[in-house]
């Protein structure tokens, strides 16, 4: 009787793991409607929570650039490229890593800009108003409405880029490197990086359709 009951107690533990395991692996892969899960936190740099929301720019940016090579490379059928495999990844996969890692790289000299109380100037400012109004009349109304932020919303986005690429440049200088060696993907700023602490929410991450936020891929 005894070693039923364990038998028993042990089947009804194995079944509740493998349902627990099932609907894990079904969540991760149902892709998110991307307008509906804005809240959601995608990645937290140091102590900042960054948002769906807070990262839609680079996902519609990101897209646009991978999509302008899409149509280079089949014009009748974009979405290929997108499936092009090249150095060891996806192109999809790769392009939606490069968002993610803009976005932290954005983030961390951002707060650098706060730190040191760095602000645009006039000029800067109006490059900025023109780059922001570019890039939204760029998207159509249907992008937009998939995108699920507003102009402003963008706007204010842009504008903590514009201030993270002045303080890149002035850490650049500070520390006599070009420019470039503080791109996301530079050696010098590989280094910067390791000085701070990032983690990504894969269980949101993973549940973005890269490629189909903005485009109807």
């Amino acid at each position: 009787m005894e070693k039923r009951i364990r038998f028993t107690i042990i089947l009804v533990l194995i079944l509740i793991v493998v349902i627990a395991f099932s609907f894990q692996s079904k969540e991760k892969k149902e892709y998110l409607v991307y307008n509906e899960a804005l809240d959601k936190t995608a990645v937290t740099v140091d102590d900042v929570s960054l948002t769906l929301k807070d990262i839609a720019f680079y996902v519609a940016y990101e897209e646009k650039t991978v999509q302008e090579q899409a149509i280079l490379y089949n014009p009748d059928n974009p979405r290929q490229y997108w499936n092009v495999y090249t150095d060891g990844q996806f192109v999809k996969l790769t392009a939606k890593q490069a968002a993610l890692d803009m976005a932290v790289h954005d983030e961390i000299f951002y707060q650098m800009a706060v730190a040191e109380g760095v602000k645009l100037d006039v000029t800067e400012q109006e490059y900025l108003e023109n780059d922001e109004s570019d890039f939204w009349s760029d998207l159509e109304d249907w992008q937009r409405e998939q995108l699920g932020i507003s102009e402003e919303e963008l706007d204010s986005e842009m504008e903590k880029i514009a201030l993270a690429d002045k303080y890149q440049s002035i850490y650049a200088e500070m520390n006599q490197k070009e420019y470039e060696a503080y791109n996301f993907n530079g050696e010098a700023y590989e280094a910067l990086l390791s000085e701070h602490e990032y983690s990504v929410n894969e269980k949101v991450w993973d549940r973005v359709e890269f490629g189909s936020v903005t485009l109807d891929n």
